[in-house]
């Protein structure tokens, strides 16, 4: 049961010129770039080594191996290190790395620019940290028609990109996947044309399917992978593609799943199946449903109050919620009972009917599947009635 950590110590030894840059160097860039580098490389338009860099990194945690954030595992820092002492990726030059945070509009964006010693450039961009930013950030792809990040995206592309010839990259892991797709899609047209691989892993989509018949949609196709774990949930929300491929995973179902480093990998590659499994085609059904029956309104006026939580909050991270859960809920609940009937109004049918849109898209895509999961179905029908 091979991961990405496997392959680093398998085929770290071969350089981009002997084996090319392949899904699996993907999601280790995207998973890597969760480690917090802007902590301690300038922003500047320097290149610096990739190994320096994580070395830098390792030493400013004190030489131990630190999650980066409460929902991410030590193990990324264990794979950056392991993929720092490796002739494949040390020879790797890091440039350009950008950040940008603000709380109004939310912003949570990160960027880096990996020089590949064959001469190929690969952007990554980052997915969500634990910041209630990041978060809300998330949300705003729910509620309105586009983020911060997504322009970001696209003025980082245009400017890094005419820096280097060759050919380019782009990945990005969850929001970072949105991301990257969203700025393949609306950079330069020349920019375009040099793109060899475009990488959503487990990203969501977008607000509706606008994008899909578009000609840089169109255009990227050829080199568009999109990668989600065989229980993937993240990756069903919105209007996404119909051509993604399911990886398969260390775990069975569940949001764990969404965790790059429990992706199996086979020999050089991914460990692929031919379709994700039920629990993700369900998902899929019943948050097209649930998500869209919010109007413009509606979606509006949640964003609102989840802007005023964040605004009003002295806690910054999900670390420190996890410190003092019950200040915050005790906060929720006063800023709910303030708000106007309104907004009570729209937080209420939020979650009105959630049960019944469950066992809604259980049936409809039990009836695709045939009468084997007819049974589970039933089941679902009477714990939600």
């Amino acid at each position: 049961m091979s991961t990405a950590l496997d392959y680093i110590k398998e085929y770290g030894d071969k350089s981009f010129e002997e084996m090319p840059f392949g899904n699996v160097d993907n999601i280790i860039l995207c998973n890597l770039f969760y480690m917090p580098f802007d902590k301690v490389v300038p922003p500047s338009m320097n290149p610096i080594p990739f190994g320096e860099m994580c070395e830098k990194m390792f030493a400013y945690n004190g030489h131990k191996h630190i999650a980066p954030a409460l929902m991410l595992r030590k193990e990324i820092s264990v794979m950056m290190m392991e993929a720092a002492k490796s002739k494949r990726f040390s020879e790797m030059k890091a440039y350009a790395l950008e950040t940008a945070f603000e709380r109004e509009p939310a912003v949570q964006f990160a960027a880096i620019t990996y020089l590949l010693p064959d001469g190929t450039t690969v952007i990554v961009f980052r997915g969500t940290d634990d910041t209630f930013v990041g978060w809300k950030e998330d949300l705003d792809l729910y509620t309105r028609k586009g983020i911060p990040s997504h322009q970001l995206a696209v003025e980082y592309i245009n400017r890094i990109a005419p820096q280097f010839d060759g050919k380019i990259r782009i990945c990005g892991h969850s929001k970072g996947g949105n991301v990257a797709l969203y700025g393949a899609l609306n950079c330069d047209k020349k920019i375009r044309e040099r793109f060899i691989g475009i990488y959503n892993n487990d990203g969501p989509g977008f607000v509706n399917d606008s994008f899909m018949y578009t000609r840089a949609y169109q255009d990227i196709r050829p080199s568009y992978h999109h990668f989600v774990p065989t229980s993937s949930f993240i990756g069903m929300l919105l209007f996404h593609d119909d051509d993604y491929i399911a990886v398969k995973n260390k775990h069975l179902i569940g949001m764990i799943q969404h965790d790059l480093g429990f992706w199996k990998t086979n020999g050089p590659d991914l460990d692929v199946r031919s379709d994700v499994n039920m629990l993700a085609k369900i998902t899929d059904q019943f948050l097209k449903t649930f998500i869209y029956r919010v109007g413009d309104e509606q979606g509006s006026l949640i964003d609102s109050f989840a802007g005023e939580l964040i605004e009003n909050s002295d806690l910054v991270n999900l670390s420190q919620l996890a410190m003092h859960p019950l200040h915050e809920a005790r906060q929720i609940v006063s800023m709910y009972k303030v708000a106007d009937d309104t907004t009570h109004e729209a937080l209420v049918n939020f979650v009105d009917g959630f049960g019944k849109i469950v066992v809604a898209s259980t049936k409809s895509v039990m009836e695709v599947a045939g009468p084997a999961f007819e049974k589970g179905s039933k089941i679902l029908s009477k714990v939600f009635g």
